[in-house]
Order: structure tokens, then C-alpha cells, then sequence
């Protein structure tokens, strides 16, 4: 009997112990169960903050790079552009650097994407800015550019006028010249009685006379009109002699300057006028003397004589 009560006291004990080792192993399981559950919950919410923090940093990049296409449209906005960068920045480089020590939490995040809300804003702000102004310098520019062309036009038309104005003061300018005739040169002797007769033998010739008509002319107006006669010797060379009033004159149209004789003034009443002049120097060589006279640098008569 004792025997029995051994045996059945055993029993119990081993199932006790049975019993508890399901205990043990039913809660080491559970324990199992649940931390890997932690560790798969842990992982997952660590993949999303992750996404999240690159979801925020991309914004942030994506915010600087906008802010960088605005740039160089005003001077003036670059400098707070680049402070609005450097803002974006520095939060960017916070977020990243307490992702990676482990102290990001969802809730920094939250605030990250309340500061990008008010980065937009002023973003929006300054872009609505730079548009005005880019909108002002589009107008500016077109302005610019009609005024231009305005004035390009306006300096045509100005350019056109005064090429028209100088055709028309050449038109005048040469209308205003004498038509010389019967131009003629002559070698004058002079008697003891006074008159004068012509010579062609240079030892007798005194003085030399040219004659000429100026023919009508209306355009001309009436006045004092001054013309250059130049005598040209059988060498080719201008009779000069600067006590007799003989100088320099400028051709017309050109930069050259030529000697002439004598200046002759004439009273001009837009008629016909016969003009006597006389030059007296000697007349020593014999051969072809020339006689050519010049109206405000244009030549306007020519003539010639033979001279023993």
C-alpha cells in the first residue's frame, strides 16, 4: 500500500514538472511571438519614417531648386533668395543629421512639414515677385525696342530729309551760278591819246583785259557777287601776285585749294551784265594764256588767247 502511495506521489511530480516545462516553453514562444512582432512593427514604422524623412529632404531639394531658377531676374532678390536657400538648408542638414543618430521621431517630421508649408508660401510670394518683375522688364524691354525703332525711323526720315535738304541746296547752289559768255582775253596797248588798242605781240601788250556777260539768272539773288579770275601763263602756272590782290581759293566739293589772279566784285541785279576786267602785269613770254573764273569754287567760264 505504502508501495502504491510511492509510486502515485511520483506521478504527479513528473506531471508537475511537465506541466510546467509546457508553462515555460508555451511562454517562451509567446515571449518569441511578441518580440518578433515588436521587432516587425519596429521595422516597419522605421521604413516609413524613412520614407518620410526622404520624402522631406527630396521637398526641401526640390524648394532650393526653385529657388535657383530665380535667380538673376533682380539683383536686388538675389540676396534674400540665397537666405531663403541657406534656411532650407540648414533645416535639411538638421533633419538628416538626427535621422541619422536615431533621435528622428514623427514628430519632428510633423514640424519639418510645417516649416516646408511656410517655405512654399514664401516661395509662392517671391515667385509672384520675380514674375511682376520680369512681367515690368518684358514691358521695359518692348518699349525699349519700339522706341528704337521709332527713333531708327525717325533718323531715317531725318537722314532722308537732310540728304533731300542737300540735293536741294546743291539744286540752288548750282542754280545760282552765272552762265558766262562770250568770254574773251586780250592783250591791250594803250596810245598816248588814251585809246586802247588790242596787240598780239607781247612786247607791245600792257595789260591784259577779259570781257564776259553773266546772262540772266532769277535764282541768284541780288547783291554783292564775288568771282576769281585766274590767268594762267604759257608754263601751265597761275599769274600770282599777292600786292595785286591775287590769293587762294577752295574748290568746291573737294579739299583742293588753287591760286587765283585777281577777285572780281560785281553788283548783281539777276540781268545781263557786261564785266571789264584788266590785270596790268607784264606780259613777257610769248605762247597760250588761259583765263578760267570760279563762282563759290565752281569754274564757270573759260577762255584763251595766243600771244606772239
Amino acid at each position: 500500500m505504502e508501495e502504491n502511495n510511492q509510486v502515485s506521489s511520483s506521478k504527479k511530480i513528473y506531471i508537475a514538472i511537465i506541466i510546467l516545462l509546457l508553462l515555460i516553453i508555451a511562454g517562451g514562444g509567446y515571449l518569441l511571438y511578441t518580440d518578433n512582432q515588436a521587432r516587425h512593427t519596429a521595422e516597419t514604422q522605421n521604413a516609413a519614417l524613412s520614407q518620410e524623412m526622404k520624402a522631406v529632404t527630396d521637398t526641401l531639394d526640390a524648394k532650393k531648386g526653385e529657388l535657383e531658377a530665380m535667380k538673376g531676374v533682380d539683383a536686388g532678390k538675389d540676396s534674400a533668395i540665397t537666405a531663403q536657400q541657406d534656411a532650407i538648408e540648414k533645416k535639411e542638414q538638421e533633419i538628416k543629421s538626427a535621422y541619422a543618430s536615431g533621435r528622428m521621431t514623427k514628430g519632428e517630421l510633423a514640424k519639418a512639414k510645417e516649416m516646408i508649408v511656410q517655405y512654399e508660401a514664401s516661395i509662392a510670394d517671391m515667385k509672384k515677385q520675380i514674375d511682376q518683375l520680369t512681367a515690368e522688364k518684358a514691358q521695359l524691354t518692348d518699349q525699349n525696342q519700339k522706341l528704337n525703332t521709332d527713333l531708327t525711323s525717325e533718323k531715317q526720315t531725318t537722314q532722308q530729309l537732310s540728304e533731300q535738304n542737300k540735293g536741294l541746296s546743291k539744286k540752288v547752289e548750282l542754280g545760282s551760278l552765272l552762265q558766262l559768255k562770250n568770254i574773251l582775253i586780250e592783250g591791250i596797248e594803250k596810245k598816248k591819246n588814251g585809246k586802247e588798242v588790242t596787240e598780239k605781240h607781247v612786247k607791245k601788250v600792257e595789260s591784259l583785259r577779259v570781257t564776259f556777260e553773266t546772262g540772266d539768272n532769277k535764282v541768284l539773288e541780288p547783291g554783292k557777287v564775288t568771282l576769281y579770275m585766274r590767268i594762267i601763263n604759257q608754263k601751265g602756272e597761275t599769274i600770282s601776285v599777292a600786292d595785286e590782290g591775287s590769293g587762294t581759293l577752295k574748290l568746291a566739293g573737294t579739299d583742293e585749294t588753287i591760286q587765283y589772279t585777281k577777285q572780281v566784285d560785281i553788283d548783281w541785279a539777276q540781268t545781263n551784265k557786261k564785266v571789264i576786267v584788266y590785270w596790268s602785269s607784264t606780259i613777257k613770254a610769248p605762247g597760250t594764256y588761259k583765263v578760267e573764273i570760279y563762282q563759290s569754287g565752281y569754274a564757270i567760264g573759260l577762255a584763251q588767247a595766243e600771244f606772239k
